[in-house]
């Protein structure tokens, strides 16, 4: 996420004009450039008092060299540096996109589909970098870039080339620990096993949210690494065996990344437009908006002073990606407990106040039906019963009036909590689903279509959110299509359930002897028809309250692996 430039921070580095913050670590902090031709760069910039360090230069300048060495599709590409500067910095394309961090923790784990595509783009892009006899010794879901087109690989911080010199064979422990593998945790020499084992843990991250050794100290991590089984529950079964077989404590049996590249692209869905979720693939877009803004904003254009803020930057762990601010909303629901992403729940429990409510509205009508057909048939004078007339059609009045307003309520609710469950099925089959997510609330409103779209939706959001390992079977869909066919009943019905049900009674007045009008009504078979739909908005209610129900728990069980 490009955020303005501070205080302090420079205007321009070598050749390349600064225009924002892209985020930091330990080793310096990364800004948003543009070079003379107009391309956008991410400039990463040594910290000053590591440029006073003569040990920390020569590594910086080794991991110069042996990243320019690196190519490939799925590696950001070093386009410059200077590592005799008086700050020493790296230029390298930049890449509007999250890393697999930031996605994750934000948006949830990746289906399956995803989760391969990531894997066989790491796989292909640590080929590259095993090729150049390098290890990258640091791969992490910091270090790894969603892009539109697959993901990258970039920071390569602290890879090392396999020759003999001294600064190879160094005994210090580099990496993050729930990400290192052993021999890399025990400060023993590595090789590309190592990142296999590396590649492994953030695929495990990448499917379930969670690193498979867990968090805690570094020491109890680190422990697990070397000693402990990893834990791959939540782990989709189709990549389970291989997540397990990269994290062998024994680098001799792990697999090939050729082996592993083989196995990831048999999984993943061939000739798909989309390799991400249509949320991370928003935020892409979002961010690629941002860098452009903020080169073309005329207080950050070139020649112009850049507006700076004043507060001072927050602390960075080297092993934290810098993510967005929350909005303060999403903090205060934080505060209380709740998931600012979690509106479908929030829709949820909203349908089911509101379908008790049309069920009591509904009962309420059925016994006043019942009241007036237990008087109906007898001829009653209208100057004697004229005010107990009166009070019915009040009565019917309100609950007519009660039914519309709860009604309406719900259909709101409704669309509303269809099109996010709509949104998160598109999460667990990226590209599989048919017709767009705002075609789950469209499809409800259009004549004629109405009538088979929203089944045809509910019937691919349900089967994507189907529990995994049935062999992409779907979960049985008995109350699916009990529920739609009731609510077909209701919409075939309307002009009987929504209007005020005392018109459809037929009503006589005859004039005695005794010179007074006397008034009979009968209930009509549209009457009866009435009353009936009215009395099945109970069962109707309950089916529909269960679906909402079992298909929310199917997602929520998919999300929380």
């Amino acid at each position: 996420m490009a955020n303005p430039l501070r205080d302090g921070d420079p205007n321009q580095i070598g050749p390349y004009r600064l225009h924002a913050r892209l985020g930091g670590g330990g080793m310096g902090q990364v800004f948003l450039g543009r070079s003379p031709g107009g391309r956008l760069v991410a400039v990463k910039v040594v910290r000053p008092e590591l440029a006073d360090n003569a040990d920390f230069r020569r590594r910086f300048a080794s991991e110069v060299e042996a990243a320019r060495k690196v190519g490939g599709f799925y590696t950001a590409q070093v386009v410059d540096a200077d590592t005799e500067a008086a700050r020493p910095w790296l230029a390298t394309a930049y890449i509007p996109g999250p890393s697999l961090h930031q996605a994750v923790e934000e948006h949830g784990p990746l289906p399956l589909e995803s989760a391969a595509v990531l894997g066989a783009g790491l796989a292909e892009g640590l080929a590259a970098v095993h090729a150049c006899e390098m290890v990258h010794r640091d791969l992490k879901p910091a270090n790894v870039i969603l892009a539109e087109d697959g993901p990258r690989l970039i920071d390569f911080g602290i890879a090392r080339a396999l020759d003999a010199t001294s600064h190879t064979q160094t005994s210090t422990v580099l990496g993050t620990a729930a990400f290192m593998s052993p021999e890399q945790a025990m400060a023993q020499k590595v090789g590309p096993p190592s990142d296999v084992f590396s590649l492994g843990c953030v695929l495990a991250f990448a499917a379930t949210g969670r690193s498979p050794f867990g968090t805690g100290p570094v020491h109890a991590v680190v422990f697990r690494v070397v000693h402990g089984d990893p834990d791959l529950r939540g782990v989709p079964a189709p990549l389970a065996a291989l997540v397990a077989a990269c994290l062998a404590k024994d680098p001799a049996a792990r697999p090939g990344l050729e082996h592993v590249l083989a196995r990831l692209t048999a999984l993943a869905s061939p000739g798909q437009g989309r390799w991400l979720p249509e949320a991370l693939t928003q935020v892409i877009a979002e961010r690629r908006t941002l860098a452009l803004t903020a080169l073309h904003d005329p207080a950050t254009g070139t020649g112009a002073v850049h507006p700076r803020t004043t507060a001072p930057p927050p602390p960075v762990h080297a092993d934290q990606p810098r993510a967005p601010q929350p909005l303060l909303v999403h903090e205060r629901r934080l505060m209380r407990g709740r998931d600012p992403g979690s509106h479908a729940a929030a829709y949820q429990i909203a349908i089911y106040v509101l379908l008790a409510l049309f069920a009591v509205v509904s009962v309420s009508t059925v016994v006043h039906q019942f009241d007036i057909a237990d008087d109906a048939g007898r001829w009653r004078s209208v100057e004697t019963y004229g005010d107990l007339h009166e009070s019915d059609e009040l009565i019917s009045t309100i609950t007519w009036v009660a039914q519309i307003v709860s009604g309406l309520a719900l259909t709101a609710c409704w669309v509303l909590w269809f099109f996010r469950v709509r949104v998160v099925a598109e999460q667990f089959a990226p590209g599989r689903l048919r017709y767009r997510p705002s075609m789950a609330v469209y499809a409800w409103f259009i004549p004629i279509a109405g009538l088979w779209l929203p089944k045809q939706i509910a019937d691919d959001v349900w089967h994507a959110s189907s529990p995994p390992g049935r062999g992409r079977a779907t979960a049985p869909a008995g109350l699916l299509h009990t529920w739609w066919a009731m609510w077909l009943v209701t919409f075939l019905t309307w002009p009987l359930f929504w209007i005020d049900w005392t018109t459809l009674l037929a009503t006589q007045y005859e004039r005695r002897e005794d010179n007074d009008l006397y008034r009979i009504y009968e209930f009509t078979p549209a009457g009866w028809a009435s009353l009936a739909l009215h009395m099945a908005v109970v069962p109707t209610a309950i089916v529909t309250a269960r679906f909402v129900r079992r298909l929310s728990a199917m997602q929520a069980a998919r999300l929380n692996g």
